[in-house]
């Protein structure tokens, strides 16, 4: 699951790999092969860090699942769901 949950921040990023590759000091190639599906590559400690460095907003949801709004513990899909919500402005 957790591999499903990098893949599912990366793809809703639209981070380009070259600038993935820099800030985590992880090749693009890499990054590439554990995209594809038919690669069916495990994934790797260092890129679970990587990936919870670079988005920290995405931890608690990386490795759990659920969402915590309240500390800014979000997912993609939630961060997606409520840009499209309208604003709430009293007045």
């Amino acid at each position: 699951m957790i591999k499903a949950r990098v893949i599912e921040i990366l793809k809703s990023s639209g981070m380009r790999l070259p600038e993935l590759e820099d800030r985590t000091g992880i090749s693009r190639y890499t990054w590439n092969n554990l995209k594809n599906p038919a690669r069916n590559r495990e994934i790797k400690e260092e890129e679970i860090l990587a990936i919870a460095q670079v988005y920290p907003q995405y931890r608690w949801w990386l490795l759990t699942g659920e969402v915590m709004p309240e500390i800014g513990q979000t997912s993609p899909e939630y961060d997606e769901a409520h840009s499209n919500l309208p604003s709430q402005s009293a007045g």
